[in-house]
């Protein structure tokens, strides 16, 4: 286990301690905006914002909201300075806290105002929100709140998941000091003097919070000092590095221990913390040059992603706030102002990529693929949000100039006509990122043209082998990746297969969602356990990434990717078009899969064909006639081809042998056993005069050419008409059931085992005289084990009613009204077995 030191245990404890402090001040702030929503119309404080400027309390009036209020063309201006409220001078502090406090709507309020050496009074009164000033009333007053609460949740989270690290540190600090400046600097007013105020002092903390805001570009430069890697410079001069890093609040601190108060302070600090912002991702540039291995390229190169369109949408807000409120002061409509205001925010929200993508970048979660995600979603969002700039100024100047020039006064012409251009937004917006991705991502076109010649190649491919081969070398030879390993999942074509199906810790188990697996951030990542086997398959191989090919959900194979031969690492392009050729090579195997699916199905289905012919030529295609006896046999097959087995054989003796058997399986092995079966018989009883003898015969036989799980249930009756006398054995049958005419039923019960379990076997015969009015009904197990969609079984006894039943009818009648009912019973569910049977009336 490794030990953290000292100076790092105190350093981490204390940023949780911060992190804890903070959030219980967002919970503060939250509840503070929330009674300040609740009050919004009674709020005059909302109004005007106040900037502390000095120590004296004079204040600064950045601007008036709504054009209700006076004051809004009153000639104030900002840069004026608040020397005087209601004719009560604002160095005395609680002036300002009645001010802001007390404010209620319809009251007037009187404001002197210096503006170099004139002073001036200006009066208004306080009027309520309109519904856009309301509204930007919620935002700034909650998006603070959340800006700052992501920020901390950020920073916690990194700190909890690696809490010793150096870089997780610098990260947490850095969210909870730049969370406090998106909230000091966007936040604008609040609640009167609540019980938060009162009793929590949140004031106080508030004030510290706003300190705490000037360490955000040191924790910045610090970070990219000593990520991935220590930067030589600081490294080397470790007291004149830290010395610059902190001068920001260094020079904040001094300047308010002496004093100090100008706008060349305020430019100072402002360009300290630009600069320092600047040297930040310079060296986050330069260490993208410096690193080596592919993991680190992502890191630094999805964090540069981050700080880049961070800083930019930041940087966009603020420009916007500058010119509408600063620069081009008074010269825009309310309304324009609010929007420019929402805009801003909107901005300062999209900031938000910046400790998302630094988070994602050390704990090396998906980079490749967070990075692809994120350059599309920025790719559209900043097409899509500058067409509808476009689109509302147009609609603008629409309206405008059907009012002012043409002079329409009926707007079905001005909808009409707003309608028909909203409709041209979707192909427009559409045909402009296709010309941003054909112009700036060529790699997208060439990769699509040479997909769809792959397509096309793989159409005709009829072997698994052959598809997994033209997959491997258009890899290969489009992207430029050696090795490529595809192999197939199906178990029949898989072959030896380095990873296991059914193990938590298997690759098979994390990506047969869809996801890829970065063995090269694997690796280092003590968090995730892989089985070992197949890490020391995927070293061997120089494996880098493995990718799933997913058709239709279903995990269908697995592409294992090394690296690049130029030896650049894997960019979003190539991860897209590699995602898309595995998916419609998944489809190929899918549909080679189902092809010899039905292959095999087309010579099962000719096989049991074939075995059904030879059934069907081994039973008696005539039933032949027997002296004193009407006898009638038939056999109903079932769906499958079933090993059932009956033949009448009468000898030149003028005797007749009935045979009724059952092989155990289906199909065409059963039916071959069968075949062997009536062969035997078929000499055997020509050249036998012991008939026990001759079933041990046949016993032995089967036992030497069957398996162990094969065997044949077997009844053999001969029928002397001379004597009358009817002999029978039964190896393991199911018993016949004889009934006299006065109704007697006898079961010709086993004799003997059946045949083919052990060899050398004994069996018993035996023999009734038939009397006149006899019958004696001889079928296979699938006769009573024929079933309904209640489980009930036909059963023996229904056989016997039916016997019962039929007494006056002939044997034929009585074998097809049999099988009639015992279909009938099971009641059009599909009969699993023959219905094989012979009926004997004497």
């Amino acid at each position: 286990m490794k030990t953290v030191s000292t100076y790092k245990l105190i350093v981490s404890y204390f940023t949780r301690f911060l992190g804890i402090f903070l959030i219980i001040f967002v919970l503060m702030a939250a509840i503070q905006a929330f009674i300040s929503l609740v009050n919004i119309n009674s709020d005059g404080s909302t109004g005007v914002r106040y900037i502390n400027e000095t120590e004296k309390f004079d204040y600064l009036i950045i601007s008036t909201i709504s054009e209700n209020y006076p004051a809004y063309n009153s000639g104030m201006q900002p840069g004026d300075t608040l020397i005087k409220i209601n004719g009560k001078p604002v160095s005395d502090l609680n002036v300002i806290k009645e001010d802001q406090n007390h404010k209620k709507i319809g009251e007037k309020v009187t404001y002197s105002i210096r503006r170099g050496k004139e002073i001036k009074d200006y009066t208004f009164t306080l009027a309520p929100l309109l519904p856009l000033e309301k509204l930007m009333v919620l935002l700034f007053r909650t998006v603070p709140v959340f800006l700052l609460m992501v920020y901390l949740i950020t920073g916690m989270w990194g700190i909890i998941k690696s809490p010793y690290t150096t870089e997780t540190i610098f990260i947490a600090l850095f969210c909870f000091s730049f969370g406090c400046f998106m909230y000091a600097t966007v936040n604008v007013g609040d609640a009167g003097n609540t019980f938060v105020k009162k009793y929590l002092y949140f004031n106080t903390i508030r004030e510290f919070v706003t300190y705490l805001m000037w360490l955000g570009p040191c924790f910045w430069v610090l970070l990219f000092a000593t990520f991935p890697r220590k930067n030589r410079v600081f490294e080397n001069n470790k007291f004149v590095s830290l010395l610059f890093i902190f001068l920001l609040p260094l020079v904040i601190i001094i300047s308010s221990i002496m004093g100090l108060d100008s706008k060349w302070l305020t430019y100072l600090i402002f360009l300290l913390m630009f600069v320092q912002m600047t040297i930040g991702v310079l060296l986050l540039a330069n260490n993208l040059k410096k690193v080596h291995t592919a993991l680190e390229k992502r890191q630094v190169r999805l964090m540069l992603f981050g700080v880049k369109y961070g800083a930019i949408t930041i940087g966009i807000g603020w420009v916007i706030v500058i010119v509408t409120q600063f620069v081009l002061m008074n010269q825009f409509s309310t309304n324009l102002l609010l929007i420019s205001l929402l805009i801003f925010l909107l901005c300062e929200i999209g900031g938000l990529i910046i400790p998302f993508t630094f988070l994602n970048s050390f704990f090396q979660n998906k980079l490749l693929e967070t990075e692809s995600a994120l350059k599309r979603r920025v790719r559209v969002f900043g097409v899509t949000v500058g067409l509808i700039g476009v689109y509302l100024f147009a609609i603008f100047l629409i309206v405008r100039l059907s009012v002012s020039f043409f002079e329409l006064k009926d707007p079905t012409v001005i909808i009409i006509s707003v309608l028909l251009l909203s409709l041209t937004f979707t192909p427009i917006n559409k045909r402009i990122l296709n010309w941003i991705d054909e112009t700036f991502y060529p790699e997208r076109t060439k990769y699509a043209d040479s997909l769809k010649r792959y397509i096309h190649s793989i159409s005709g491919q009829i072997e698994s082998s052959e598809l997994l081969g033209e997959f491997k070398n258009w890899v290969s030879n489009t992207i430029g990746i050696n090795p490529v390993i595809p192999f197939t999942l199906n178990p029949q074509l898989a072959g030896n297969i380095p990873f296991k199906h059914n193990d938590r810790e298997s690759v098979i188990h994390r990506i047969k969602g869809g996801n890829k697996f970065y063995w090269d951030e694997i690796s280092e990542r003590s968090r995730i356990t892989v089985d070992e086997n197949e890490i020391e398959w995927v070293r061997d191989n120089d494996i880098s990434v493995t990718i799933p090919m997913i058709s239709q959900g279903e995990l269908v194979g697995v592409l294992n990717l090394g690296k690049k031969q130029n030896q650049e690492d894997f960019s979003a392009e190539d991860l897209e078009i590699l995602t898309q050729a595995s998916s419609q090579t998944a489809l190929a195997l899918q549909n080679l899969n189902l092809q010899s699916v039905y292959i095999e199905k087309k010579r099962m289905d000719k096989e049991l064909e074939m075995a059904r012919n030879i059934q069907q030529r081994l039973m008696p295609q005539e039933i032949p006639h027997v002296e004193g006896l009407d006898v009638f046999g038939e056999s109903k097959p079932c769906y499958e081809v079933a090993g059932d087995y009956y033949d009448i054989i009468n000898t030149e003796e003028g005797n007749t042998f009935l045979v009724i058997a059952d092989v155990s399986g289906k199909g065409a092995g059963a039916a071959m056993i069968m075949a062997n079966l009536q062969a035997s018989i078929r000499v055997g009883l020509d050249l036998t005069e012991d008939f026990a003898d001759f079933v041990s015969r046949i016993n032995n036989h089967i036992y030497k050419n069957t398996s162990a799980s094969e065997f044949i249930t077997f009844f053999i009756g001969a029928w002397e008409p001379k004597t009358k006398l009817f002999h029978y054995i039964n190896a393991g049958h199911n018993p016949p059931v004889m009934i006299n005419k006065e109704g007697k039923v006898t079961t010709l019960d086993a004799t003997g085992l059946i045949l083919g379990v052990l060899p050398d076997q004994k069996y018993e015969r035996k023999y009734y005289k038939l009397d006149e009015g006899t019958t004696i009904a001889i079928y296979t197990d699938g006769l009573e084990e024929a079933m309904n969609k209640q489980n009930e079984l036909f059963g023996q006894k229904r056989i016997i009613e039916i016997l019962m039943d039929t007494t006056g009818k002939s044997s034929k009648e009585i074998v097809k009204l049999i099988q009639q009912k015992a279909i009938e019973h099971c009641g059009g569910r599909p009969l699993q077995d023959d219905l094989t049977m012979i009926v004997i009336k004497s």
